[in-house]
């Protein structure tokens, strides 16, 4: 901020000395002369400062990341909105499944894990039904080890 104002108050300050000066020269060709070399001087004026504003600063690079680690970051990104989909896509998919089967449960809980090549693994299945529907556990566990190849844990509210 305080190169802009450096600029500013020279650029005012050499608009200021040239419209004095320029009120005491007579019309002709000596005006004509004085007028390029104003002009002159009031570019001179405007941009000193700032060539000196920009001289003073040195950004520091090292704070910023480096490509890879950009990188490594928007792939982590992609990874973990890839399981949040893919989560979210098995929680309604194991509901509809329960739904089509008359069973209406609370709520479903898929939690998944990423293996060491990359791939993503269901960890654990949770299922929570009313306690109207306790009998029904064994009906449930049944579905979801059948389309899910996992046993679930079946809590009761």
């Amino acid at each position: 901020m305080n190169g802009l104002n450096t600029v500013v108050l020279s650029a005012c300050a050499a608009a200021l000395i040239g419209s004095l000066a320029s009120s005491f020269i007579t019309e002709g060709g000596t005006k004509k002369i004085f007028t390029l070399v104003m002009g002159a001087f009031m570019v001179c004026a405007m941009l000193v400062p700032a060539v000196n504003a920009v001289k003073h600063i040195q950004p520091s690079l090292e704070s910023y990341p480096s490509h890879s680690e950009l990188t490594a970051t928007a792939d982590e990104a992609y990874q973990e909105n890839l399981i949040a989909q893919t989560r979210s896509n098995l929680e309604q998919t194991l509901t509809a499944l329960l739904n089509q089967n008359g069973i209406e449960p609370r709520s479903v809980n898929i939690i998944l894990s990423e293996t060491d090549e990359r791939s993503i693994m269901i960890a654990s299945v949770s299922i929570y039904i009313d306690e109207s529907d306790t009998g029904l556990s064994d009906f449930i566990s049944g579905l979801t080890v059948q389309h899910f190849g996992i046993t679930p844990s079946i809590i009761t509210e």
